[in-house]
């Protein structure tokens, strides 16, 4: 993986250059602009179940992903979307456990997308993150914001002006792009345990979320394919979240390559500009439209690069094809130091 072409921040002086697979979608949260339902995060994203295993990544020390440029691990090009998962969880895997008094540092570029009463835009965001090794609780994510593109309508009033930096302590937001998802169990290392329990977890919630809603007419069908949304964006939020451990993310992988659904896509591109092999997942919604995310990883190594989502919405007899997100990782390392929060920093906007 090749580090950005934007130079790494005054704070992390003499630091290690690494490979790394850790990511995650950055995208606003609750605000007077409504983000775009997609994968994952949708409307059916299950807000209970597995657990990253996060706690006992940090206790042991920072685990980092042992960088390799000069040799591919695997030979032929993979044949289906599920050989190319399992390529990528056997490179998620292999990693090394530094010891604690260090920093991972992660550097995103994402570009996020929101609809609201004036129209629908684009910004672009620069995510940094610094995980301390050993105490999750206090991670820190600096957020810079770039330019912002009207697709249709007016300029938004209510998002970040290029140029503002946004300081995020861990659990100051209960959702978001570094938000630590829900802890409960922990996720089974076994790719089918893995996935049993991510669905055991996701009928429970469609079937809470029914009683909820007072939905007594919905069929065998709609439940079901309200099930599999749950279980395919709670699965992508553990690959893409930047706390996610390694192990959990290599797990995820496995489950994801047992989904028949999953297929291969030979070039991609994600919003560094990137050439990748991607894995994609296309799910349908009740309303005759879908959504789909998709997974991008570097050809040969399948190292995991970063990340795109698109949503599907019938117009006119017809699927109108919406891109939703992306999020490219561009540099993993690990660093000494973590900068200070400005004593006037305010709770980020989008929180």
């Amino acid at each position: 993986m090749t580090a950005s072409t934007s130079p790494v921040p005054a704070p992390v002086p003499g630091s290690e250059e690494i490979e790394g697979d850790r990511a995650g979608l950055p995208r606003p949260a609750r605000s007077p602009r409504r983000p775009l339902h997609g994968l994952p995060g949708g409307r059916w994203t299950m807000r209970v179940g597995a657990a990253m295993g996060l706690a006992a990544a940090v206790t042991a020390g920072l685990v980092v992903v042992r960088g390799d440029h000069d040799s591919a691990p695997f030979g032929a090009a993979p044949a289906g979307a599920a050989e190319l998962l399992r390529n990528a969880a056997l490179v998620a895997v292999r990693e090394e456990t530094r010891p604690g008094g260090q920093f991972l540092y992660v550097d995103q570029k994402a570009v996020t997308r929101g609809s609201g009463s004036e129209g629908e835009y684009t910004q672009d965001v620069r995510r940094e993150l610094w995980l301390p090794g050993g105490n999750a609780d206090k991670a820190l994510t600096r957020s810079t914001y770039g330019q912002t593109h009207v697709t249709d309508g007016r300029d938004p009033m209510h998002l970040q002006s290029p140029g503002t930096v946004e300081y995020e302590r861990a659990g100051q937001c209960r959702t978001g792009g570094s938000a630590r998802l829900p802890q409960a169990d922990e996720l089974p290392v076994d790719p089918d345990q893995a996935l049993a329990k991510v669905r055991q977890d996701a009928e429970a919630f469609v079937r809470s979320d029914q009683s909820r809603r007072a939905e007594t007419n919905l069929g065998a069908d709609e439940i079901e394919m309200r099930v599999e949304k749950t279980v395919g964006s709670q699965l992508f939020r553990l690959v893409e979240n930047p706390l996610a451990s390694s192990g959990t993310r290599s797990t995820v992988f496995g489950a994801l390559s047992r989904m028949p659904n999953v297929t291969i896509v030979p070039d991609l591109t994600d919003s560094a500009g990137r050439h990748g092999v991607g894995a994609s997942l296309k799910l349908a919604t009740p309303d005759g439209g879908w959504e789909r995310g998709e997974l991008i990883f570097e050809p040969g190594t399948y190292r995991f690069l970063g990340c795109r989502s698109w949503l599907g919405q019938p117009q006119g007899g017809q699927v109108k094809e919406t891109p939703r997100s992306s999020m490219a990782v561009m540099t993993v390392k690990v660093v000494d130091s973590m900068p200070e929060v400005p004593k006037n920093a305010g709770k980020p906007l989008f929180c």
